[in-house]
């Protein structure tokens, strides 16, 4: 079975874009000699998922679709949207359609996001990794990495890697215990 693989950025406060759901705030961080490793990331992965308001941001950068040659998914509650040359949109029961996405043969799966959609995954059990970059940023108000958890899960870290752009690199793998309630 394929794995769904968040590859995500964050600011030190866990926020992925700020309250105007801009990101923006990314380009605070120096531009590196080299790019966290997004490009043999990127050709290990066949298929996108992400929600709507994240498609929308990416179409709002003005250049080509970014993920053209993968398989793409968004999930929303917009019915009003059809399928594109680019993306497939699911509006029933997300979890299943992700379970039967994940499900069929093919290479990894990026959970692009946000925030909604990555509770979604990790509460439903369906995320399998998390590769986190940390941006040496505090953005205040915005979107967190997760909203509204409800079960929280244990993350195993498998490593860690910092960078002299004062990024720091957090991957885990998410266990199917939940984590015991206090």
């Amino acid at each position: 079975m394929r794995k769904i693989v968040a590859y995500i950025a964050i600011s030190l406060d866990g926020k992925i874009a700020d309250s105007d759901f801009g990101v923006e705030w990314l380009d605070q961080v120096p531009n590196p000699e080299h790019t966290y490793g997004y490009a043999d990331f990127f050709a290990g992965i066949e298929t996108t998922i992400m929600g709507n308001s994240t498609y929308r941001q990416v179409l709002g950068f003005g250049q080509p679709f970014p993920y053209a040659s993968k398989t793409n998914y968004v999930l929303t509650r917009d019915r009003s949207q059809e399928k594109d040359e680019n993306v497939t949109f699911i509006y029933e029961d997300p979890v299943a359609a992700i379970g039967q996405i994940k499900a069929q043969p093919g290479n990894n799966i990026w959970l692009i996001g946000g925030g909604q959609v990555n509770s979604l995954c990790l509460e439903s059990g369906l995320l399998d990794e998390l590769i986190v970059f940390v941006m040496p940023v505090v953005v205040g108000k915005g979107v967190s990495l997760f909203s509204d958890e409800r079960h929280m899960r244990l993350l195993e870290l498998k490593e860690t890697k910092s960078y002299q752009s004062g990024v720091v690199e957090l991957r885990y793998t998410v266990s199917s215990q939940l984590a015991p309630e206090s």
